[in-house]
Order: C-alpha cells, then sequence, then structure tokens
C-alpha cells in the first residue's frame, strides 16, 4: 500500500502564515458572500461545510493509513535487525571456531615439526 503525502512537494501555504491564511479564506468569504441571497449563501455555507466534513474524514483515513504503514515498517525493520544480529552472532561464532581450529591445527604443526 502507497503511503500518503503529509507534506506537499510544492504548495502556497508554505509561503503564508496561519494570519495570512486565515485573512485568505476570510476575504473568500466576504468576496463570494457580496452576490449571494440569504438562501444561496446558507445553501453554499453548509455544502462547504459538508465538504470540510468530507476532507476532514479523508485526512483522518490517511492519517490512519500511514501511521498503520509506519507501524508496520518499524516492526519489519526491528525483525531485520533482529535476524542480522543473529547472523553477526552466528558469523562470530563461526569465526572462532575457525580460529580455534586453526590454532589447533597450528599446535599439530609445531608438534610434528619437534
Amino acid at each position: 500500500m502507497e503511503e500518503f503525502k503529509s507534506v506537499p512537494d510544492q504548495s502556497i501555504f508554505f509561503d503564508l502564515t496561519p494570519e495570512e491564511v486565515t485573512l485568505v479564506f476570510y476575504l473568500l468569504g466576504i468576496t463570494f458572500s457580496q452576490s449571494l441571497t440569504i438562501d444561496e449563501l446558507n445553501l453554499v455555507a453548509n455544502g462547504l461545510f459538508e465538504t470540510a466534513q468530507v476532507m476532514f474524514v479523508i485526512a483522518a483515513s490517511r492519517t490512519l493509513i500511514n501511521d498503520a504503514i509506519e507501524a508496520q515498517q518499524k516492526k519489519e525493520d526491528a525483525a531485520k535487525e533482529k535476524d542480522e544480529k543473529k547472523s553477526v552472532e552466528k558469523l562470530e561464532s563461526e569465526i572462532k571456531k575457525l580460529q580455534d581450529y586453526i590454532e589447533n591445527m597450528q599446535k599439530q604443526i609445531n608438534e610434528l615439526k619437534r
């Protein structure tokens, strides 16, 4: 499963402060409402509110999926690290055995030379 982006590559919102973003949406609201009737304002506001709710659900779902992917990745990384540690320990054990074997062989060679 593909992880969702939590930070976009480029965004106009990175160039704005939180206050400026608020001002942009404030001005949009005022501008859109100038030519609308009360009924039209209610309709548009309810539609935007519904859209916002859907976007919140999508954002929460994506966060949940990203968290699950991250947790799974950490679990896999921990298992891989554990396996690698066991492999290193096994190799170290084999090296120690080979060193002991070489040492024994050297002793036998030295005894045969006498």
